[in-house]
């Protein structure tokens, strides 16, 4: 079978490995769709991605079709379309006995352990899969992503009547921003940078004002706004953090996920502000994944709508043009699929 692999930097390619076998409690997965995330552009881009990028699997956004199941699985079977929960919770550690499943010590790793790439057919834990209903392959790949942004929520505790800003218009910040009007934030701001029109677009579709950063002083803007922010959802490079602080309501609380290298991910901030202001940085990545079912859900009644997300798919044998276009153009969200 097929899988994906990084040749060098800024070229992936296909080489052929042995089709996986399973265990009693595992499942085999025809793959049949795959979205591109950030993290496989910063390896596919950056020879510094988390200290060796062809050490790192390509491709974790997966559904497929369950083709087998072993001999203690009994919640899916044979022909279920699934998605797959990439980092799952032991379920047995001291954080998770004590009710706190996002602090599990002991987190099964699927990315880590090879187990989870992309290629024609994925071996893996039963309990690691969800399934599906009412959705397409292509459309339930936004699970993945969506679950993200609900981390994130779910870490700043956004709320009703907040005022919320995203800052980075990529597809988790916008899925941010429309579940946060979803759940009743008073306003949403998507701060961003000029030259992505389509994402701006869709911000503002989705119920968010946008400003652009590079062409604004933020403090004076939303200074004349009188607006303060209860809740900040970033999803940029960290030095950006600092373009948000000054905009933080007393007490209010952020939260970042992203990536940056070569010495970029080394920010200094000013702990007297923090402190008297009496503000909360939370770091928050979805390791391991929750909000499967909610993330569904949502896709489902469509408040998170894929055809607004997915913007374009290419086939399997079409991986070098997906990573290209998805580095160099507006697109939201790009897809491979294998069907």
């Amino acid at each position: 079978m097929r899988k994906l692999v990084l040749k060098s930097i800024g070229q992936v390619g296909l080489e052929e490995v042995e089709k996986p076998s399973i265990g009693e409690q595992d499942v085999l997965i025809k793959v049949k769709a795959c979205g591109l995330c950030g993290t496989d552009l910063h390896i596919f881009r950056d020879p510094n991605a988390f200290g060796d990028p062809f050490a790192h699997p390509l491709g974790h956004e997966i559904t497929g079709q369950v083709v087998e199941v072993g001999a203690k699985v009994s919640h899916v079977q044979v022909g279920d379309g699934v998605v797959i929960d990439n980092a799952t919770n032991c379920g047995v550690c001291r954080n998770c006995k004590n009710g706190d499943p996002g602090g599990c010590t002991n987190i099964i790793n699927l990315l880590l352990e090879d187990k989870v790439v992309l290629q024609e057919y994925v071996a893996v834990p039963a309990r690691s899969v969800y399934k599906f209903e009412g959705l397409s392959y292509a459309e339930a790949t936004l699970a993945e992503p969506l679950t993200v942004a609900l981390e994130m929520l779910a870490t700043a505790e956004v709320g009703l009547g907040q005022d919320v800003v995203v800052v980075g218009p990529g597809p988790i910040g916008l899925m941010a921003a429309r579940v946060a009007r979803h759940m009743g934030a008073r306003s949403v701001y998507v701060l961003a940078r000029s030259g992505k029109p389509g994402r701006l677009q869709l911000a503002e579709k989705l119920g968010a004002e946008v400003v652009l950063m590079d062409q604004v002083d933020l403090v004076e803007y939303f200074a004349e706004k009188n607006i303060q922010f209860d809740r900040a959802l970033v999803t940029a490079p960290p030095s950006t953090i600092n373009r948000v602080i000054p905009l933080m309501t007393f007490a209010g609380i952020i939260t970042y996920i992203g990536f940056e290298f070569g010495g970029k991910e080394q920010v200094a901030l000013d702990l007297n502000h923090f402190h008297v202001n009496k503000l909360q940085l939370r770091a928050t990545h979805a390791i391991p994944n929750r909000f499967y079912p909610i993330a569904l859900d949502l896709i489902k009644q469509g408040v998170i709508e894929p055809g607004d997300f997915i913007s374009q798919t290419f086939l399997l044998e079409q991986v070098q043009q997906a990573f290209e276009a998805a580095v160099q153009g507006d697109a939201i969200k790009t897809l491979i699929t294998l069907e």
